[in-house]
């Protein structure tokens, strides 16, 4: 089951750099994020991945494949504390 999360700023939403930087300060977990490819990433469990890229000047996007892992679910806590609100949407 996919499932497409969307993240609303009232302003300009952060960059994906400083949510990585954000979500690695908070959680110990090394992310890296591959630009080319829209995912984020975590090099200590090979399943936790998901789309994350920004669209528009106001919205972040992460799409997951399965349940929600622990990278997916410290982003999503971290884009609320920088100001987002959340819909989810699953296909």
């Amino acid at each position: 089951m996919v499932t497409t999360r969307e993240i609303h700023f009232a302003g300009t939403c952060p960059s994906i750099t400083e949510i990585v930087g954000r979500v690695r300060r908070q959680t110990g977990i090394p992310a890296s994020y591959v630009a080319d490819k829209w995912l984020l990433t975590n090099p200590f469990n090979q399943v936790d991945l998901f789309s994350l890229y920004q669209e528009g000047k106001h919205k972040i996007v992460l799409i997951s494949d399965g349940p929600t892992t622990d990278l997916l679910g410290a982003t999503l806590t971290t884009l609320l504390a920088m100001g987002g609100s959340f819909a989810d949407y699953t296909d």
